[in-house]
């Protein structure tokens, strides 16, 4: 019978036959340009199958399909001469049946603790609350009505007693106003980040996490002799974690977001144990700690939105700042260039030190990267992580 015929009676392709022919497995006979083959490939082809449905590998076939070829047809009688590679594959199979017993216990316990509504675990430590000021009087601000999880303040408010002024705990976090229901927004992560990989060569991708990775070991210099640390921004949660892996273990965190709360809920089991998380105005935050470091993001989406920017006011003397910058490479587009953005850095104060920069890749249109400024053409772009201190 011919090829096509042959592989179609087994259920296989034709380039699997071919395959196995090319690694000596199937030795059919050659009528000019074309195979050949008889009811013994045929046997043997059944073998293959039956060898590779008890996890036996290829090179580990040969010498029994050649035994088997030469003497008999009967795959018991050829079976003797094997009896050990056999009782090896079998101890073989069943500590590979052993491991995934365990990889499913593992998965099994993952799918256990999964909930399908956000559940936040990391609140505000107790501790952390006595250091908490009103930014308009200055005064102690009070804790009310608090809802504790392990010594943390979960839900609850801080009230200052002198002017009134409020802030609302909820979700483990402090807010300048009421903080509404929070939506899950974890639907279709998966999708995403396959979305992004399909969306973007494989020379973009690595480039980006290469200057992540980058960017934390610069991070981590920075801070090394921090006590105070700020993570401010919404834009750039899996650089987050590089940085957060990079902080001095006994630092304590302030993180700032407008709007993002999915950055905690991804976040928090990083966290330090003296995390404050907090969402508003960030010149009016509700503590008066000096930074010793800041590590800022958001530069590119105030300043594409036309929004006056912010920083937080206390800052130390000799502290640091690294802020995320993405330069593209479109004169079409409007979003700041790395002269405005320099300038900018130097009218609210900073001093331009150093900076690293990624590899200019090029951007493929329909990549979620930047999506956020409604931009969606293909571009240059470099990925630029700028550091500054005070003049």
């Amino acid at each position: 019978m011919k090829i096509g015929e042959f592989a179609k009676r087994h259920n296989v392709s034709i380039d699997t036959v071919r395959h196995y022919i090319a690694e000596g497995l199937l030795t059919p006979l050659r009528e000019n340009t074309q195979y050949s083959f008889s009811e013994i490939d045929s046997s043997v082809m059944d073998t293959i199958l039956l060898l590779k449905s008890m996890n036996f590998k290829l090179d580990e076939m040969k010498g029994y399909l050649l035994f088997q070829t030469m003497y008999t047809s009967d795959f018991s009688m050829a079976l003797k001469p094997f009896k050990s590679e056999f009782e090896a594959k079998l101890a073989q199979n069943l500590e590979e049946i052993e491991k995934l017993q365990k990889m499913n216990r593992l998965i099994e316990s993952k799918l256990n603790a999964y909930t399908e509504k956000y559940s936040f675990k990391r609140g505000v430590a107790l501790s952390s609350v006595t250091t908490m000021r009103c930014p308009v009087c200055g005064k102690p601000l009070e804790l009310e009505n608090p809802l504790l999880l392990h010594n943390e303040v979960m839900e609850g408010a801080l009230l200052c007693p002198d002017c009134g002024k409020k802030f609302f705990i909820r979700y483990g976090f402090i807010a300048d106003k009421p903080i509404p229901e929070i939506e899950d927004r974890t639907d279709g992560i998966s999708e995403m980040i396959e979305n992004y990989v399909r969306k973007n060569d494989k020379d973009y991708v690595l480039n980006i996490r290469e200057h992540y990775q980058k960017s934390a070991e610069i991070a981590k210099d920075h801070c090394k002799n921090s006590r105070n640390v700020m993570i401010s921004g919404d834009s750039a949660g899996f650089l987050n974690s590089a940085f957060l892996r990079s902080m001095p273990a006994d630092a304590r965190l302030f993180v700032h977001f407008d709007d993002n709360a999915t950055i905690k809920y991804f976040l928090e089991d990083l966290f330090p144990k003296e995390t404050i998380v907090y969402s508003g105005d960030i010149e009016k935050a509700p503590f008066a700690d000096e930074m010793d470091y800041v590590f800022w993001q958001d530069y590119d989406v105030i300043s594409y939105l036309g929004k006056e920017i912010k920083l937080y006011p206390h800052i130390s003397e000799n502290a640091w700042l690294d802020c995320l910058k993405v330069l593209i490479f479109n004169k079409d587009l409007n979003f700041p260039d790395e002269k405005r953005f320099l300038s900018d850095m130097q009218n609210i104060g900073w001093k331009y030190a150093a900076d690293y920069k990624s590899d200019r890749v090029l951007r493929k249109r329909g990549s979620s990267d930047l999506s956020g400024f409604g931009i969606d053409s293909e571009f240059e772009t470099q990925f630029g992580l700028y550091s500054f201190k005070k003049p």
